[in-house]
């Protein structure tokens, strides 16, 4: 037994054959590796049977093959623990994943809501891991990158839901845009929302109440919950006439009160005491107050001139003026009752198409112009509601670096 294994081994030089006994083990030196074998799995704690059972096929090449074929199914054992650890990590991240999203969504440099949203988002995780806290070997593993792919797709259905709930509840129940804040700040998302975040979903809130008005889905919202007199500007004919017919708004009344409202505004607007001031006797913003960095928190004013042919918005405004896509006044339908983010996509390339124009009038970039029309949304908002609107001590104005990366790098 204490002799050198090799002396057991036959050898036959010259005889390449596996038919032959060139590396048949000898039954002492089988009887050696046995008694070695036993003493390793006690060491090791481990089943003897499975090495006994190795050492006994007494050829030297068919051990080989056995180590190979256990090495192959140790690595593919250890790979496919590995995938269910990343698979579980990505499950486990849905919660922070989602408040990214969220932030996605509400990034003003965010031009559209459907059309290759989830494309470009996922392009955008790609080159951003560390900011949505995915490992970097998802991205190398084509199932998993389907997998996380679909995880986004459902998260984007899943805010895209939330969000207009949460709107619509605003618009029933008439209330100020910060309650919206207020509800997502509550709801467990945990982002910081900023002023940017303001200004987006007061521009989403408007783009509701003409929806709810225009699809006449009342039993939603009723129509009178629908419409305030801010929204006239921005009615196309058809959905102006719509309203006419309604005998319980008295349009001609509500745009007279709309241009009192306008003048008086234009007027002592320095006398007014401004909704979001802190201590509500004073109309400059105070610094923790969204309405305070507006004009410095803004869309970016890059190098890049408006170019309508750059990827944002497109053909713009299809549609004429007489036609706002409801299929009122016998035109064809466009805009049905689910289609509330389609609709925001073509408001947001109407929008985007109009700054393109304006801008270079005002000589500021395009951008920025879009971003000024947001805040007019805003302040209108404001306006519906008059008394002093405290923002909440919960709902923090300070932007993260994430979040400020979302907001200067996502540009759709």
């Amino acid at each position: 037994v204490d002799e050198s294994i090799s002396l057991g081994i036959h050898w036959c030089h010259g005889d390449d054959s596996v038919e032959g006994n060139s590396a048949e083990l000898a039954p002492r030196c089988i009887k050696c590796l046995m008694t070695y074998a036993r003493k390793v799995c006690k060491e090791l704690s481990i089943d003897e049977k499975p090495v006994f059972g190795f050492v006994d096929t007494g050829n030297l090449y068919l051990m080989f093959v056995d180590i190979k074929a256990t090495l192959v199914k140790y690595e593919a054992s250890n790979q496919t623990s590995q995938l269910q650890a990343l698979q579980d990590t990505l499950n486990s991240n849905t919660s922070s994943l989602s408040t990214h999203l969220l932030a996605c969504i509400l990034s003003l440099n965010t031009t559209t809501y459907v059309t290759d949203t989830q494309h470009h988002i996922m392009e955008f995780i790609s080159d951003h891991l560390e900011i949505f806290k995915i490992p970097v070997a998802i991205s190398n593993n084509s199932e998993l990158q389907n997998s996380l792919g679909k995880t986004v797709t459902m998260l984007l259905s899943d805010i895209h839901s939330h969000l207009k709930t949460h709107l619509t509840t605003s618009i029933i129940k008439k209330t100020y845009i910060m309650d919206v804040v207020k509800a997502m700040a509550h709801g467990g998302a945990g982002m910081e929302v900023d002023a940017m975040h303001w200004t987006r979903l007061a521009f989403l809130h408007c783009c509701l109440h003409l929806f709810l008005i225009s699809t006449s889905d009342h039993r939603i919202a009723p129509l009178n919950a629908c419409f305030t007199p801010q929204l006239i500007p921005m009615l196309k004919s058809d959905i102006h006439t719509k309203i006419e017919q309604d005998p319980g708004i008295n349009l001609c009344q509500k745009e007279q009160e709309l241009n009192l409202f306008s003048g008086r505004s234009d007027t002592t607007a320095d006398d007014e005491t401004d909704p979001l001031a802190q201590d509500g006797n004073s109309s400059t913003p105070a610094a923790n107050e969204p309405e305070a960095d507006l004009d410095q928190s803004g869309a970016d004013d890059s190098d890049q001139q408006c170019n309508t042919n750059a990827e944002g918005p497109g053909d713009g405004d299809e549609l004429d003026e007489m036609d706002s896509g409801f299929g009122l006044n016998g035109k064809p339908v466009r805009f049905v009752s689910t289609k509330f983010w389609n609709y925001v996509d073509y408001m947001l390339n109407v929008l985007h198409e109009t700054a393109c124009k304006t801008a270079p009038k005002k000589k500021i970039y395009y951008e920025k112009e879009v971003h000024l029309y947001m805040i007019q949304i805003f302040q209108q908002d404001l306006a519906e509601r008059p008394g002093v609107h405290r923002g909440s001590k919960l709902v923090s104005v300070m932007n993260p670096q994430c979040q400020s990366t979302i907001q200067q790098g996502l540009v759709r």
